[in-house]
C-alpha cells in the first residue's frame, strides 16, 4: 500500500491544530458526508487496526472497558512511535463537528454503518494510551487498552440509553510521514448504553444456517470434491457455522437446516459412491448415528475411497453435527432448499414434494425439527408464500416490508393465512461500520447488540419487538466464544426460533394483541430479486425427474432405493444454491435420460392382430424386462367403446425376462377395433413401452350355425324322398 504524501499530512494536522486547538480531539484529512458509503479502495492507511475483543459490549457500570487487537503497518516504509488511543462520541473535547450523535433508532444504525471511514465521530481520550516502538512493512503486533471506570464515569456522568460510537485511533510516524495529531490508523464499533437494566428484554434468536449447493454427475455422484472438503473444514461454510455455534456454551443456538446436507455428506463420507440399482441390506448392529462409529470413524474396509480427505472430512463434520443440532434448535427447511418463487410459477408441487421427503440422516439422529421456509436473502414472492401450505413459519426478510404499507416497522407477529411470520433483520446481519471487516465476530456483536437497544427504546416500556438475525455463513471462529459472551446482558432475552413463533390463534392463552393477518401482495419482490430466480427450464427438468423417478421406485419396490435418491437430486438440482449455474437443467437432463433409458427397457409386444370368434375371447402378449433387476409393472389397455380389456394385473417380471400376459376381451359390436396397451407402473403412469393391434369380431358363430342347420335339412329332406320314392317302387316287377 503506498503510503499518503507528507504534505498532506502536515497540511492536515495544521488545520486540526487551528481548528480544534488541542491534540485530544478527532482529526481527519478528509470527511466524507455521513452517509456516504465506505469506500475500502480508498481507504488507505498505512497502519491497520482491528478490534477483535471488546469487554463488555456495552457501556459498563462497573468495573473497566477493555479492547484487544492487532495494529498491522500496511504500509512500504517502517513506521515508528506509535501511540494508541480510545475514542468516544463524549466528554469535553465533543462538538457538533467532532463527535457524532446518539444514536436511537434504526435508520441512525444504517446511516453510521455505511458512513464513511475517515468521518469523524469522537474524540480520543488521551489518559489511556498503548504504546509500539516500530513495526516494519508487513509486521502485525497485539495491543490491550483498558478504559477504568473512572474515565468512563468523567465522559458519561449521566448514562442515557442508545448506541455510542466507540473506536481505537493509531498516531505514528515514518520517514515521510511526521509525527502529528492526524490518526495513521482507525477502528470503530458500536458501544450500545442502556439506562436500566430491569425493564423488558429483548427476544432475540441467532440463526446459524447450514446451507449448499449439492450437485451431481450423470453417475450420481456428488461433483466438486475439492470443494466440499473446504466447506467441511473449519473456515468452510459447513465447517465454520458449526464450530462457531459450538464455542456457543449454553446460549441457545438455532440451526437452519437444509436437511438434504447431512445426507450428502453421508454420500461422502462412504467414497462419494455411484449410483447404483441394488437392494437395501440393513445391517446386523447398526451404530446409533447411523454408520458411523462411536469414534467418528465409520468401520471401513479395505476401501481406498473411505480414506480420501474428503470422506475423511464428511465422517468428522457428521459427528459433530450430530452432537451440535443435538443440542440446539434444528428449523428444518424444505428438502434440497427448492428455490420457492421459481417454482411457484412452473412446478407448483415442488414445495409439498420437498417437504414429505424424508432426511435420512436426520432421521438416524432422531432430531427433533421446526418446519420453516425461507430463501437466503429473505425474498418469497407472493405465490411462493401461497404454496407453503403445511403450517410452516416463513422467514421473511424485513427488506420485504416497505414502509408505506407497514409504518416504520414490519408487524412483530403477522400472519399469512395459518402461517406464521418470522421477520429476520437484514441490517443486524450487515454488521458494523468500517474500517474494520464489518461482519467479524465483534463488529457483528455489537450491531445485534445496537439493534436490541434501538427496539428497547421503539418499545417506550412495553414489549420490545423480537430480533432474528441469520449469521453469515463465513463468521471466523477465533472470536467465537467473545461474540457468545458478549450477548449475556440483562435486556436481551437470547432465545431459539422456535420460541419466537406466534401459532394461529396468539399461543397458549388464545391471545395476541400483536398479530396481523398479511396480504402476501402488500409484500414487496423486486424486479431485481426476480432476475436471480432459477429459470423455469431448470423446474420443468426437475419436475420430469421427480416423476421419472417415482415411476422407477414403483417398479423397483421399496427394497430398492434408487428412486428416492433421484428425486433428492430433482430437488437439490433445484435449489437456491444452484441460482447462476448455467448447467444445472443439463446436469438434470442428464438424469432424466438414464432414468427413461431404464424404464424403456422394459417392453411389450402384441399380434399383428387378433380375430375373435364371438363377442369374447381371449389372447397372449409378450411383456420383456431387459433390465439386471426383477420388476412389477401393469399393462394399461384401452380401446373404443365397442370393446371392454381386462388384463391380470401386477405382473412381476424377473431380471432379464420374458413372460406371456393374458388379455380377455368382451366385444358389444361387430367391427374392427383398435387396442392400444401401455407400459405402466403399478399407479398407473406410462412407462414408454406401448404397441397398438386391431381386434375383429362379429356374429360368425350364428351364421355358421344356420349353414349347418339348413344343410342339415336338406340332408333329411333328400333322405326321406329317397326312402318314399323307394317304397312305392316296392311292388313293381322288374323291368
Amino acid at each position: 500500500m503506498v503510503a499518503r504524501p507528507s504534505l498532506l499530512r502536515a497540511l492536515a494536522g495544521v488545520v486540526t491544530g487551528l481548528a480544534l486547538t488541542a491534540p485530544l480531539v478527532t482529526s481527519l484529512a478528509a470527511a466524507a458526508p455521513a452517509s456516504a458509503k465506505p469506500d475500502e479502495d480508498r481507504y488507505d492507511a498505512p497502519l491497520e487496526i482491528t478490534i477483535d475483543s471488546l469487554t463488555p459490549g456495552v457501556l459498563p457500570r462497573t468495573g473497566p472497558l477493555v479492547v484487544t487487537g492487532t495494529v498491522t503497518n500496511t504500509d512500504l516504509e517502517t513506521w515508528s512511535t506509535i501511540r494508541l488511543y480510545p475514542l468516544f462520541d463524549a466528554g469535553s473535547g465533543c462538538t457538533s463537528t467532532t463527535c457524532g450523535e446518539l444514536m436511537t433508532t434504526a435508520a441512525d444504525l444504517a446511516l453510521a454503518a455505511e458512513s464513511d471511514p475517515e468521518a469523524p465521530v469522537g474524540v480520543r481520550e488521551t489518559s489511556v494510551r498503548y504504546d509500539i516502538a516500530s513495526l516494519e512493512p508487513g509486521q502485525s503486533t497485539s495491543y490491550r487498552l483498558t478504559v477504568p471506570q473512572r474515565v468512563l464515569r468523567q465522559l458519561f456522568p449521566e448514562r442515557a440509553t442508545g448506541v455510542h460510537w466507540f473506536g481505537v485511533h493509531a498516531l505514528g510516524a515514518s520517514a515521510t510521514t511526521p509525527d502529528d495529531t492526524n490518526a495513521d490508523g482507525r477502528a470503530r464499533t458500536f458501544l450500545p448504553s442502556v439506562r436500566r437494566t430491569d425493564g423488558p428484554q429483548v427476544p432475540t434468536a441467532v440463526v446459524l444456517p447450514l446451507r449448499k449447493q449439492i450437485s451431481h454427475a450423470g453417475d450420481g455422484t456428488i461433483t466438486d470434491a475439492d470443494g466440499w472438503e473446504d466447506a467441511l473444514g473449519v473456515e468452510g461454510p459447513l465447517g465454520g457455522p458449526l464450530a462457531f455455534g459450538a464455542a456457543s456454551g449454553a446460549a441457545p443456538v438455532t440451526w437452519l437446516l437444509d436437511p438434504a446436507v447431512p445426507d450428502a455428506v453421508r454420500r461422502l463420507a462412504q467414497g462419494n459412491p455411484a449410483r447404483e440399482v441394488v437392494p437395501v441390506t440393513v445391517p446386523e448392529d447398526p451404530s446409533p448415528s447411523g454408520s458411523a462409529s462411536p469414534d467418528g470413524e465409520e468401520e471401513a474396509e479395505e476401501d481406498p475411497a473411505l480414506e480420501t480427505p474428503v470422506a475423511r472430512a464428511a465422517r468428522s463434520w457428521l459427528v459433530q453435527a450430530q452432537r451440535e443440532l443435538g443440542t440446539g434448535t434444528v428449523a428444518a427447511l424444505p428438502y434440497g432448499d427448492p428455490d420457492l418463487t421459481a417454482a411457484a410459477d412452473t412446478l407448483p408441487s415442488l414445495y409439498r414434494s420437498a417437504r414429505e421427503q424424508v432426511a435420512t440422516e436426520l432421521e438416524a439422529w432422531q432430531l427433533e425439527t421446526v418446519p420453516v421456509a425461507g430463501a437466503p436473502d429473505g425474498f418469497l414472492d407472493a405465490e411462493a408464500i401461497e404454496s407453503v401450505d403445511d403450517g410452516a413459519a416463513l422467514l421473511l426478510g424485513d427488506r420485504m416490508f416497505p414502509r408505506e404499507m407497514f409504518s416504520d416497522r414490519p408487524p412483530v407477529a403477522g400472519l399469512v393465512g395459518d402461517r406464521p411470520v418470522l421477520v429476520v433483520s437484514h441490517a443486524a446481519a450487515e454488521g458494523g461500520p468500517g474500517p474494520d471487516e464489518a461482519r467479524a465476530p465483534v463488529a457483528l456483536r455489537q450491531r445485534i447488540l445496537a439493534e436490541g437497544v434501538v427496539r428497547l427504546l421503539r418499545a417506550r416500556g412495553q414489549s420490545p419487538d423480537p430480533l432474528v438475525v441469520v449469521l453469515p455463513t463465513d463468521m471466523p471462529v477465533a472470536g467465537a466464544a467473545a461474540f457468545w459472551s458478549g450477548l449475556d446482558v440483562p435486556w436481551l432475552d437470547l432465545s431459539s426460533l422456535d420460541e419466537l413463533v406466534v401459532p394461529p390463534g396468539g399461543g397458549a392463552d388464545g391471545k395476541s394483541e400483536a398479530q396481523r393477518e398479511l396480504d402476501p401482495m402488500e409484500l414487496s419482490y423486486p424486479e431485481a430479486q426476480a432476475d436471480k430466480d432459477l429459470p423455469g427450464s431448470v423446474l420443468v427438468e426437475a419436475g420430469q425427474l421427480i416423476r421419472a423417478a417415482r415411476s422407477y421406485a414403483a417398479i423397483l419396490g421399496e427394497e430398492y432405493t434408487v428412486g428416492t435418491d433421484l428425486v433428492r437430486e430433482a430437488l437439490t438440482g433445484s435449489s437456491y444454491s444452484q441460482r447462476g449455474d448455467d448447467l444445472v437443467a443439463t446436469r438434470l437432463h442428464t438424469t432424466r435420460e438414464w432414468v427413461e433409458d431404464q424404464l424403456e427397457a422394459i417392453t411389450i409386444e402384441a399380434p399383428d392382430g387378433v380375430t375373435l370368434s364371438g363377442t369374447s375371447g381371449g389372447f397372449n402378449i409378450s411383456v420383456r424386462n431387459d433390465l439386471d433387476v426383477p420388476v412389477t409393472v401393469a399393462i394399461s389397455a384401452s380401446a373404443d367403446s365397442g370393446a371392454r380389456i381386462e388384463v391380470a394385473n401386477p405382473i412381476r417380471l424377473a431380471a432379464q425376462s420374458r413372460t406371456s400376459v393374458p388379455i380377455d376381451a368382451t366385444m358389444s359390436r361387430t367391427g374392427v377395433h383398435n387396442v392400444t396397451l401401455r407400459i405402466t407402473d403399478t399407479d398407473g403412469t406410462a412407462l414408454g413401452g406401448i404397441d397398438t393391434l386391431p381386434m375383429r369380431t362379429g356374429q360368425a358363430g350364428v351364421v355358421i350355425w344356420a349353414i349347418m342347420g339348413t344343410g342339415a335339412g336338406i340332408l333329411f329332406v333328400a333322405i326321406a324322398i329317397r326312402l318314399v320314392r323307394r317304397y312305392r317302387r316296392r311292388g313293381e316287377a322288374p323291368a
